[in-house]
């Protein structure tokens, strides 16, 4: 007899000893049901002992089922989650944010110079040496004056900054060259001696790290 004949044998005994086993099952359950005085002969008992056997049968059909190999499949590594560099995925309040700080920095510059004041806020939440959040980056203590002096309280973005929170989100632009600081004409000299100058645009002057331009 070969393997798979000696297979199909075994099987065909284990379904006929659990088809007794049910049987019985049945059968003690009616007997239980007698004792107890809940036999009554009537079409109530008769449910109750079809329902019985539906669920065991049930129960034996799920049991007998020749047991299959689950196929592995073998799936790609998932992609390493993308860290927030390059990310433009803000909700409104950053979005209301990054308009505001437009707003206070850069009210009489083009669309293009308050889309750079936003990109230096967001160069610096995509870089390691600054905080991680549009709103830690904003609110950092002693780094943007209009936060200090509280004209970033007072002012509303107009429509220019929305214009220009667009041209970043939608439109991928960015000319900051990785900018992280930038200042208005006449200031201190403090970021000319300690910085790498990058470009100008309008009144603002534009700056990253002296390493990272190395």
């Amino acid at each position: 007899m070969s393997r798979k004949s000696k297979r199909k044998l075994l099987f065909g005994l284990k379904v006929l000893a659990i088809c007794g086993a049910a049987v019985f099952t049945v059968k003690g359950i009616d007997n239980l049901f007698a004792d107890a005085g809940g036999s009554t002969g009537k079409k109530e008992d008769a449910d109750r002992r079809i329902e019985v056997y539906e669920i065991t049968t049930t129960d034996i059909a799920a049991e007998t089922q020749p047991e299959e190999k689950e196929e592995i499949q073998e799936t790609d590594a998932p992609e390493e989650s993308r860290g927030m560099i390059g990310s433009m995925d803000w909700d409104s309040e950053d979005a209301y944010l990054l308009a505001k700080i437009a707003m206070a920095e850069a009210e009489g510059e083009d669309v293009e110079g308050k889309a750079l004041v936003i990109l230096v806020v967001l160069n610096r939440v995509w870089s390691d040496k600054f905080q991680d959040s549009i709103p830690e980056v904003i609110f950092q203590e002693r780094q943007f004056s209009p936060v200090g002096n509280g004209r970033f309280d007072r002012v509303e973005p107009n429509r220019e900054c929305y214009e220009a929170l667009e041209l970043i989100q939608l439109n991928k632009w960015d000319e900051s060259q990785g900018a992280l600081y930038f200042e208005s004409e006449g200031k201190s000299s403090w970021h000319r001696d300690n910085l790498h100058f990058l470009f100008q645009h309008g009144n603002h002057y534009f700056y990253t790290e002296k390493e990272l331009a190395e």
